[in-house]
């Protein structure tokens, strides 16, 4: 389960500025599927927030700056997930701009964020925002709980998949690694045979405290497991 703001936000994070033009970031905000975003000035320091409603009839040429609700209700990443809760319910927010220790906005949550990480559910957020790592050059899914269900969705060609233990009143943890010329095939591998995968993932598997994401490469190498944190 996890604990912390940082593993449950969105990290992709969809902002705009108090200039930008009111219709034009309504159909952002459409387009993306998402229903609000922070007003971020040129350090990133959020300022406001923006949501459809504030939009929608919004006249022509109308800046952000004029529809705009300040301030923004901020968290700071490495506060608990109860803690965000607690934000929300005080301040009758549905939305927080997650921010680091010099506050500049680096993140996004919403009250279906914290109710998933809260539950131990996984924390999907909408396909348009895609999990890049930068240091990696990786584009991971969503994380999925493993079953032979989720693993069918997962690619049949070459990629890294990590296995993510998610037990509750622990932070979630990456515990393993691999990559592999069939991703569909290996996840549903370590399905049919728990018993033998390495034993610090043989009980997780068993009884489903196992999460996994994948991100496909054009040339995978050889099935190179390694155990993680």
């Amino acid at each position: 389960m996890a604990a912390e703001v940082a593993e449950i936000m969105n990290h992709e994070l969809f902002s705009v500025g108090p200039g930008d033009s009111a219709r034009d970031v309504l159909a952002l905000l459409l387009a993306y599927g998402v229903t609000a975003a922070p007003v971020l000035d040129e350090a990133r320091r959020p300022l406001a927030f923006v949501a459809l409603r504030d939009l929608v009839d919004a006249p022509e040429g109308t800046h952000v700056l004029s529809r705009m609700t300040a301030p923004a209700d901020c968290v700071p990443v490495h506060a608990t997930i109860r803690e965000a809760a607690t934000l929300m319910t005080t301040r009758s927010r549905h939305h927080l701009v997650c921010v680091d220790d010099n506050g500049r906005a680096v993140g996004f949550v919403g009250t279906l964020d914290v109710l998933r990480g809260l539950t131990g559910a996984p924390v999907p957020h909408p396909g348009s925002f895609a999990h890049h790592d930068p240091k990696s050059g990786l584009t991971w899914t969503d994380e999925a709980q493993l079953t032979f269900e989720q693993a069918a969705l997962a690619p049949a060609g070459p990629g890294v998949f990590e296995l993510i233990e998610a037990e509750p009143g622990r932070p979630n943890r990456v515990v393993w690694s691999e990559a592999t010329y069939d991703l569909r095939h290996r996840l549903r591998d370590v399905l049919t045979r728990p018993a033998d995968a390495p034993s610090h993932l043989a009980d997780a598997a068993i009884h489903g405290r196992l999460w996994f994401r994948t991100a496909s490469v054009p040339t995978a190498l050889p099935p190179s497991p390694s155990p993680a944190g």
